[in-house]
């Protein structure tokens, strides 16, 4: 037991210092699954990503996209949320249906070490754009 907890000391900070994706990084997606248990593929055509942190920003998100049906689809855009503070129980029963009526994916950020490398800043959606999977331009609005 002694051994484990030293173990667990040492490599604490390690991820405590996991790197954050950074403008002209190659960009390494982690493995995500949207609300139809699909797996999101990031591919060299990809040039948008767009991450909402909370319910507002995924309403703004969800209002624009209604007004802009072809959006995500016209800019090689992608849509993904932070669901890691979301009791499973909540997501299962009441999100995913609902998830599930939209005519668009959501990526599902379900994975606090995946969410970590996303430059976040508070009560902003975070935009990746890229060029053949190099980040170009990191920005956060705080709506859509």
């Amino acid at each position: 037991m002694k051994f484990l907890s030293t173990l667990c000391f040492f490599l604490l900070p390690l991820g405590l210092w996991a790197s954050t994706l950074q403008e002209g990084s190659t960009f390494q997606a982690p493995l995500i699954k949207d609300q139809f248990e699909k797996t999101v593929q990031v591919t060299p055509q990809t040039k948008q990503i767009i991450i909402a942190y909370s319910q507002a920003q995924g309403s703004s998100l969800k209002t624009f996209l209604e007004a802009n049906p072809n959006y995500l689809r016209e800019n090689n855009a992608l849509y993904w949320m932070d669901a890691t503070a979301v009791p499973s129980m909540v997501m299962s029963m009441f999100m995913m249906p609902k998830f599930k009526k939209y005519p668009y994916a959501i990526g599902l950020l379900e994975d606090e070490k995946a969410l970590a490398y996303f430059p976040k800043k508070e009560d902003h959606l975070t935009i990746i754009e890229l060029d053949n999977l190099v980040v170009k331009k990191i920005s956060f609005k705080e709506s859509f």
